[in-house]
């Protein structure tokens, strides 16, 4: 009887332990069921194997980041500049070198500057100074002194060695734009000026 009470508890720690074996059996698989990857069950206790879980592949690749440049301040602006009016050269002869075509006090104060660049006195008699509308100034007896200059006035006044005057009560040069002609007393022309 004391063989069969000592079996008894071996008996019964046999039973009790594979139930315990089962129970955990039953966890290891319902956790490998509730997870992510697949780890299969190894009931056989002499192999030495590792499951090794499944790898999801992972994307590589290159990020190419552009930097766009950020213009900061204000734009420069735009400058004008004036370009001077050449003037001319004057070589020897007689010129016209300005027609005030629109002056600003008396629309009679206008006038055409007529200089001499030789080194001679210039009989002026008989000359001719006209505009593109065929008004005709005709120089009187006067000389014109060697580098010296005249004003030829559209107004009438007194005659001096630096002023002639035509006499007009209009004015004779357009201010949207006319011609001088100074022709010598054979009518050749000497010179002229547009505007």
């Amino acid at each position: 009887m004391r063989q069969a009470t000592s079996k008894i508890p071996s008996l019964l720690l046999k039973a009790l332990l594979a139930c315990l074996l089962g129970a955990g059996f039953i966890i290891i698989a319902r956790a490998s069921l509730q997870s992510n990857q697949y780890m299969p069950l190894v009931l056989n206790q002499g192999t030495t194997e590792t499951p090794t879980p499944s790898r999801t592949p992972t994307q590589t690749g290159t990020i190419t980041i552009t930097a766009t440049p950020t213009v900061t301040g204000t734009p420069p602006t735009a400058t004008q500049t004036r370009t001077a009016t050449p003037t001319r050269t004057l070589v020897p002869g007689v010129f016209i070198v300005d027609i005030l075509y629109d002056p600003t006090t008396n629309p009679l104060d206008e006038y055409v500057l007529i200089r001499n660049q030789t080194g001679d006195y210039i009989p002026m008699e008989g000359w001719t100074l006209r505009d593109d509308n065929q008004n005709v100034f005709t120089f009187p007896r006067y000389t014109l002194v060697s580098w010296a200059s005249v004003k030829v006035w559209t107004k009438a006044g007194i005659i001096d060695v630096d002023n002639l005057y035509w006499g007009r009560t209009e004015p004779v040069w357009n201010t949207h734009g006319d011609c001088a002609y100074l022709r010598d007393a054979d009518f050749k022309l000497m010179d002229s000026e547009c505007y």
